[in-house]
C-alpha cells in the first residue's frame, strides 16, 4: 500500500523569492500599493509609512509567497492590513488626546481649555488633491475610496481592483459608481455653499 504525499498548503513548493527578485517585483507595483494605502487612510504621509512597513513585512515573509502566484495581490493584502491597523492606532491615539483635555476641563472648573478635533483637518503638505477634493474623499468609506482611487488615478480594471482588495468585481463597480456620484454631489454642494 503506497502512501499519498501530504500536500503542504502553507508553504509554496517553489524556491522563495530572492531579495533582488522581491525588490524588482515591488518596484513594478509600488505606485499601486501607495494608492491602496492612501485610499484606506486618506493621508499621504501615513501612506508612505504604511507602504514602507508593509514592504518590510513582505520581505520577511517572502518565503511564504509562491513565486508563481500573484505578487501584486499578495502585497496589496499586506498593505491593506497594515493600513487598517495603522488607522485604528491613529483613531485610538486621537480619541485619547481629545479625551484628556475634556476630562481635565471637567475636573478643573477654572480651566478654559477646549478639545481640538483633528479628524477633519486637512494636511498642509498634501499635493495630489486640492482641499475640496480631499474633503470629498474623506466622506467616502475606506473601501469605496480605495476603489475610486484605483480606478480613476491608477486606471485599473474592475477585476484588478476586486483582486487587489479581495472583494467581488460587482462590489468594486458599485463602489466606484457610488463614490463618483457622492464626490460630484459633495463638490457641487461645496461650490454652491462657498465651502464648508
Amino acid at each position: 500500500m503506497s502512501e499519498k504525499p501530504e500536500a503542504n498548503l502553507k508553504y509554496p513548493t517553489a524556491a522563495p523569492l530572492s531579495t533582488d527578485a522581491f525588490v524588482a517585483r515591488l518596484e513594478r507595483v509600488h505606485r499601486l500599493l501607495w494608492l491602496v494605502a492612501a485610499g484606506v487612510l486618506g493621508n499621504r504621509v501615513d501612506a508612505d509609512d504604511v507602504v514602507q512597513e508593509a514592504t518590510m513585512i513582505g520581505l520577511q515573509k517572502r518565503a511564504e509567497f509562491d513565486p508563481d502566484s500573484n505578487f501584486k495581490a499578495w502585497m496589496v493584502q499586506i498593505v491593506r492590513n497594515v493600513a487598517l491597523n495603522h488607522g485604528r492606532k491613529v483613531q485610538r491615539r486621537q480619541a485619547n488626546e481629545q479625551a484628556s483635555p475634556v476630562v481635565d476641563a471637567a475636573l478643573d472648573s477654572t480651566s478654559t481649555a477646549s478639545p481640538v478635533d483633528e479628524r477633519g483637518s486637512v494636511m498642509a503638505n498634501q499635493e495630489a488633491f486640492d482641499d475640496r477634493v480631499l474633503g470629498a474623499l474623506r466622506t467616502l468609506g475606506e473601501t469605496a475610496r480605495a476603489c475610486l482611487l484605483l480606478k480613476t488615478v491608477e486606471g485599473l480594471a474592475y477585476a484588478e481592483i476586486a483582486d487587489a482588495l479581495g472583494i467581488p468585481e460587482g462590489t468594486a463597480m458599485s463602489h466606484v459608481h457610488r463614490s463618483r456620484r457622492e464626490m460630484r454631489k459633495h463638490l457641487s454642494d461645496v461650490a454652491v455653499g462657498g465651502g464648508r
